[in-house]
């Protein structure tokens, strides 16, 4: 099996995936299934013809391609998304401004689910770095609408997770309810999903939605959404925000005069952020439990 043509199978198979088509709908107009399967085991190196309509259909510079099977990049574009998503969690927001302004010329960075990745993340740090609102929401926007055109191209689950995003930066501007508009948004594209392969994506929506749920006095309908949230981190034995969720869940029983409720899950929430060693945060819920015991 020749290394140039696994490099360049596997990266088509790489960049099909993260188009969300199959083998079949890739091969729509190119080839045959059979065709596609062969090029992405690198059983065979395809023509140029071919390769150029593959990297049409994919929306990737054909050069692109070929540039892979010299020097291999698919591992390094993981790495780099992996070091942003950690920082986002760590909020160290100037450390995703410098790994973006490190790579976002690289060509690894210029296929549109790579690019729109840059670009959804330069309008995350603009609002936690630079304070700028508009130009955040604006950034996301772009963000999102990269790679789509008149053939209706399906919502991805990144395009779900820009959602997110935007919904959160609502919540932190006060704009409550444009916030839980763009939840019930990403929840309704998250339903039409024919596979969600992270579930914490889906996780993430019930509790940012039942956060800014909250603060518009909607108790009974965030403790639903907060629900959802546990039983899916139950169901798919996820401990992720699992801490959090029975702390949002506590303090809307607290709201609703629902004591022995509240006190119950803020003890599961003080219990899981103590697994976790989230000291600052076991504090918070120590305080809250002793306010209801008074």
């Amino acid at each position: 099996m020749p290394d140039k043509a696994r490099i360049i199978g596997k990266t088509i198979k790489y960049l099909r995936k993260q188009a969300q088509l199959t083998q079949s709908e890739l091969a729509d107009g190119i080839g045959t299934q059979a065709q596609i399967s062969r090029i992405e085991k690198g059983e065979v190196i395809p023509l140029c013809t071919t390769l150029y309509e593959i990297s049409a259909k994919l929306g990737i510079d054909v050069n692109f391609l070929y540039n892979q099977a010299y020097i291999p990049r698919v591992d390094y574009v993981k790495e780099v998304k992996y070091q942003i998503r950690k920082a986002i969690r760590d909020r160290n927001y100037e450390e995703v401004d410098r790994i973006i302004k490190a790579e976002e010329q690289n060509i690894a960075f210029k296929t549109s689910n790579n690019l729109q990745y840059i670009v959804w993340h330069k309008g995350v740090i603009e609002f936690y770095i630079r304070n700028n609102f508009e130009v955040s929401l604006n950034l996301l926007d772009a963000a999102f609408n990269i790679g789509k055109d008149e053939k209706k191209t399906p919502i991805s689950l990144q395009d779900i997770e820009i959602l997110n995003s935007k919904a959160i930066i609502y919540n932190e501007a006060k704009n409550y309810m444009e916030s839980i508009e763009t939840y019930h948004k990403a929840l309704h594209y998250l339903k039409h999903l024919p596979e969600v392969i992270d579930k914490k994506v889906e996780i993430r929506l019930y509790y940012g939605i039942a956060k800014s749920l909250f603060k518009t006095g909607s108790y009974r309908e965030s403790i639903n959404f907060c629900k959802k949230g546990i039983n899916l981190c139950i169901q798919e034995e996820i401990l992720y925000v699992l801490g959090e969720l029975n702390y949002e869940i506590a303090q809307n029983y607290q709201k609703l005069n629902q004591k022995d409720s509240a006190i119950k899950h803020y003890l599961n929430a003080k219990h899981l952020f103590q697994v976790g060693e989230r000291l600052a945060f076991v504090e918070i819920v120590e305080e809250k439990i002793q306010e209801l015991e008074e």
